[in-house]
């Protein structure tokens, strides 16, 4: 007689505290490895104009780095100069040409307290472009769920603010500025005067893009930026801009466009979805760290 322990394998489950229960977890930022699409692999440096480090999973614009301008004076060897894209637009200043990622990143930083990998201005950024065909962990919204089990191919959008996969939105997109002003009214508010009636394009409580706004004198100017939405009408735009004074703002002079800093059709394939059970990064304005929020949704997309 010998001594046996009964087991079943068709019942054994995930540990509690893994990937929910599968292993299916995705880690966004991450590129699934491709022999067909691996030295499509490319990389740059971040710009000196990026308020904040970038890690793996960012829609990136590139741009051919300017000797005469020392604010993207880096060396052209290294690669193009690398922003946050702002944009679906094609060829337009600040459009989406890629997506960077944590792959071969080897002088990305973290640290205890902050524990993302991530590069600051002037350092490298890894990165696959449009139509490289490599698969990639991006953020997306929770309401793409619905696609699961449906086509590869849907519509969908990019948000540019947070940086996520989201449902189809129709493109909102060089809406051109005549005028800007700021007042104190409900707290701080900057209303632009608009060539376009945006009332069919643009909500309340949606996110904008400005930029290109010439003030005179030249700095400070607080018209160039991201921000919410308050109204509209057929000629303005109202956003949310709180502050104790105009100083900040300054005097509009000319120029400036606005666009929606999310929608348009993003040119990708959606190979998978994951909610609520991949890694993904999460940025606190308090601390100014990075951390991965271990039960956020996912997408991978082929580009």
């Amino acid at each position: 007689m010998t001594a046996n322990i009964p087991f079943n394998a068709f019942v054994t489950t995930n540990a509690v505290g893994s990937f929910n229960v599968t292993s299916s977890g995705l880690i966004v930022g991450t590129a699934y490895n491709d022999p067909a699409v691996r030295y499509q692999l490319v990389g740059g440096v971040l710009a000196t104009t990026e308020t904040l480090p970038m890690p793996g999973g960012v829609g990136i614009n590139t741009a051919i780095p300017n000797s005469a301008n020392p604010a993207t004076a880096v060396n052209g060897t290294l690669g193009p100069l690398i922003t946050r894209a702002l944009n679906l637009t094609q060829y337009n200043a600040n459009a989406l040409t890629g997506f960077s990622v944590f792959d071969q990143a080897h002088a990305m930083i973290n640290s205890p307290q902050s524990p993302v990998p991530l590069s600051a201005s002037g350092g490298f950024v890894n990165y696959y472009e449009l139509g490289s065909r490599a698969r990639i962990a991006v953020q997306c919204s929770a309401a793409l769920t619905s696609l699961v089990g449906g086509t590869t191919a849907p519509e969908v959008s990019w948000d540019f603010v947070n940086q996520m996969l989201v449902p189809y939105t129709p493109g909102y997109s060089a809406n051109t500025i005549t005028g800007a002003v700021w007042a104190s009214t409900s707290g701080g508010q900057i209303t632009y005067t608009v060539s376009t009636d945006p009332r069919t394009l643009v909500y309340a409580g949606d996110n904008i893009i400005v930029s290109g706004i010439v003030n005179s004198p030249t700095s400070p100017n607080g018209f160039n930026g991201t921000f919410v939405v308050v109204s509209t009408s057929s000629t303005t735009i109202v956003v949310s801009a709180p502050g104790t004074s105009a100083t900040p703002f300054g005097t509009y002079s000319s120029a400036g466009t606005v666009n929606a800093a999310v929608g348009g059709a993003l040119p990708v394939v959606v190979k998978d979805i994951d909610i609520g059970n991949s890694m993904v990064p999460v940025y606190s304005s308090a601390t100014g760290f990075w951390t991965w929020n271990r039960s956020g949704n996912a997408a991978v997309i082929e580009i």
